[in-house]
């Protein structure tokens, strides 16, 4: 027997990769019942609608282009729902297997899949800033959660009780490591985090930030130091480290000849670093 899930996705004028995704959902959860929400405008919204209702699985959507952040977009989604367990799924991700079709799954519990892409691995048991460092320079993804730890919210299965006892994302986050602290928030309250072998998806990645590659690095930042400071790291030390990796990728963006990211890169830097020059006065 399927379990009962609801699919939640936060659109930002991505309807053409919404129905993609859809496809795929009717293909691999065709019991499924899906939840969208646009933050883009009216006309974002429109083609939103379109896709909808050409939808072969059931589908409602809501709208706010005020655009709250993603955390906010799935928090209202599941808020409306009644369903036992929530799959939150990036616009541009899609679904290939899907085991709970015929299987069943005990609750409470947070659960990702296998990516497709052999380098889409963002997993991991803790997320320090050694790790912050190891997964941008080196390509050096985590162990999978071994009942402890985190998955990509990319695509995060869990189950409805848990995701209210513990209020949902944190909406503080706008963008950007939401995901993480949900997982290890659910671990405090003893829900564990698994990885499910026979649950595959494929996902683009970026396409949510690729027209605002600049925003998304002060998103990133600033939820940074909001999810560093609550893990009890040295802040500090992760605004000094930004400031540094920015850098530096500001230089290699400039020897490939790409200003635009090089640019963005560059006003990441002068931020991290009067941040770090402005906290640390104020040090006593």
């Amino acid at each position: 027997m399927p379990i009962d899930v609801e699919v939640m996705i936060v659109s930002y004028g991505s309807a053409a990769d919404v129905e993609a995704c859809l496809t795929s959902i009717a293909s691999a959860a065709p019991t499924a019942r899906v939840a969208l929400r646009e933050h883009g405008d009216a006309a974002a919204y429109e083609q939103l609608l379109d896709v909808a209702q050409a939808a072969s699985v059931p589908t409602r959507v809501e709208h706010d282009p005020a655009n709250p952040g993603f955390g906010a977009g799935c928090n209202a989604l599941a808020d409306a729902s009644t369903a036992a367990w929530f799959l939150f799924l990036n616009p541009d991700a899609r679904l290939v297997s899907w085991p709970w079709e015929t299987e069943p799954i005990e609750p409470p519990a947070v659960v990702g899949p296998v990516y497709t892409a052999a380098d889409d691995h963002h997993r991991g048991r803790t997320y320090r800033i050694r790790d912050e460092v190891g997964r941008s320079w080196f390509r050096r993804s985590g162990p999978p959660p071994d009942g402890r730890g985190f998955v990509s919210g990319a695509a995060l299965l869990i189950d409805a009780a848990t995701f209210r006892r513990i209020e949902g994302f944190d909406t503080a986050h706008f963008m950007f490591y939401e995901d993480i602290d949900l997982c290890l928030r659910a671990n405090e309250v003893g829900t564990t985090t698994t990885i499910e072998p026979a649950w595959q998806v494929e996902h683009a990645r970026g396409h949510s930030t690729g027209e605002r590659f600049g925003d998304a690095l002060m998103w990133s930042y600033e939820s940074g130091c909001r999810f560093h400071a609550a893990q009890g790291s040295p802040v500090w030390t992760y605004r000094a480290y930004v400031a540094v990796d920015a850098v530096m990728r500001a230089g290699l963006h400039g020897v490939r000849r790409d200003g635009r990211r090089g640019r963005a890169y560059v006003g990441l830097a002068k931020r991290a670093f009067s941040d770090c020059v402005r906290r640390g006065r104020s040090r006593p």
